[in-house]
């Protein structure tokens, strides 16, 4: 049956590269949202406004017709209404009309008009009379900024100018304002909303690259440990068992689920990137106290041709010296202390040495399973029953998948002349 894999907190190196791109790509987009993209905006609806000297609303620079009458006015395609007033004429007695306020201005020839004005473009001169000492403000030449008459906005608010009461002129009101009277918007918000929409881009792009980036890095650092061939299948298959096991490690050395029928098949146990390096070399020099390239083919070379091959009386003895030295030569690849062809010749030998001491790939496993359990006894004293009934389901799970190596030739070319491999024990103890 196969168990979900639960994935425990780690992050890899690979994953901490992709996070600081993702962080970069979210940075410089949010960057270009508020330096490009919103003053970008803030620009283009600023351009739509008509803001420049002689439109409506602008400030008069005698690039425009002066009217001081009404009649002018109405006859005017544009014009700069220039208005003798007098009175408290700092009382705004404007009004609404409809929904809008109007501004009330009254002419000299008595015509009272509603009138939408922009007050920063005023030009006001204070008159003062020849024959009075007093200088007062009672007596004022208004000139108003450029203007047009127009028509009211609804149908309704000419019956709403006549209801007013305060106007003489009721047909429609006086544009004195234009686009100056349009709010720009908000530079800071704007700027401020385009970072934020911008980083969001930035993180769904640079999430979805980032995943498929992960996904495409995983996938060939999976194939660099991926068996390619049937000779490099056989060769995994004298320690698949230990390698399953091994690479359901997290990257700290935790167990976090038993190996399921699915799990890929990896040479040396883990896919070939960054942190499963790191894992193998701590493994080797905390459990088998190899540090180095050197160290490592020397122990296999004890472990295979030398003493402590030699030395073993079972044939137990010989799968967990044989197994362990293949085992030790594709973490020697993870490691990256060997390169892919030297891993294929020196196991190749072994290999053929395994092929000389066991009948098949039953004998095999079945002598490294008794082996474990007595090696487990002996480190662990005791509990080595429910410990060998996980590695018999590891061994169970790879008979039944269809690459499994166990379905290959016992006696599968491996590559080596076996006249050059050095004579070994039979299992009747000849040479």
């Amino acid at each position: 049956m196969a168990v979900t894999r639960v994935y425990v907190g780690h992050t890899t190196t690979r994953q901490k590269i992709l996070g600081a791109g993702l962080f970069l790509g979210i940075s410089v987009l949010g960057f270009l949202g508020f330096a490009v993209v919103g003053p970008g905006i803030y620009q283009a609806k600023a351009d739509k406004l008509e803001l420049s000297p002689g439109s409506i609303g602008s400030r008069a620079d005698g690039s425009v017709l002066e009217v001081t009458a009404f009649s002018q006015m109405k006859d005017a395609e544009s014009f700069v209404l220039k208005n003798e007033e007098f009175g408290d004429w700092t009382r705004n007695s404007g009004g609404m009309i409809g929904d809008q306020y109007y501004n009330k201005i009254v002419l000299k020839d008595g015509m009272v008009i509603a009138a939408k004005i922009n007050q920063d473009a005023v030009n006001m001169d204070y008159v003062k009379e020849e024959d009075s000492l007093r200088a007062d403000f009672e007596h004022v030449m208004v000139t108003y900024p450029v203007g047009v008459m127009r028509p009211w906005p609804k149908e309704t608010d000419e019956r709403a100018a006549k209801e007013a009461g305060w106007l003489t002129y009721t047909e429609g009101y006086v544009d004195m304002q234009g686009d100056f009277g349009v709010e720009l918007p908000d530079l800071k918000k704007l700027r401020e909303d385009s970072m934020v929409a911008m980083a969001g881009v930035g993180f769904v792009l640079g999430l979805g690259g980032a995943v498929i980036v992960e996904l495409l890095m995983k996938k060939k650092e999976g194939q660099k440990s991926t068996p390619q061939n049937d000779q490099e299948r056989w060769i995994l298959g004298t320690y698949a068992i230990w390698a399953q096991f091994f690479g359901q490690f997290d990257y700290k050395g935790r167990l976090y689920a038993p190996n399921t029928t699915d799990s890929p098949l990896y040479i040396g146990g883990r896919p070939k990137d960054e942190d499963s390096r790191k894992r193998t070399i701590k493994v080797l020099k905390r459990d088998w106290d190899i540090k180095n390239r050197d160290e490592l083919l020397e122990t296999v070379e004890y472990m295979s041709k030398g003493s402590g091959f030699w030395d073993c009386e079972t044939q137990s003895d010989r799968a967990w010296e044989l197994c362990r030295s293949t085992q030790l030569l594709g973490m020697g690849f993870i490691a990256g202390w060997l390169t892919r062809e030297e891993l294929t010749k020196r196991s190749g030998i072994v290999g053929n040495i395994i092929q000389k001491m066991f009948d098949g790939w039953d004998e095999l496993a079945e002598s490294y399973l008794e082996a474990f359990a007595a090696w487990y006894a002996r480190a662990f004293e005791g509990g080595a029953e429910s410990a060998v009934r996980v590695r018999r389901m590891i061994y169970q799970n790879l008979r039944s998948r269809t690459d499994s190596p166990y379905k290959l030739p016992w006696m599968l070319p491996l590559g080596t002349d076996g006249s050059h491999v050095e004579p070994v024990r039979e299992k009747t103890g000849e040479v």
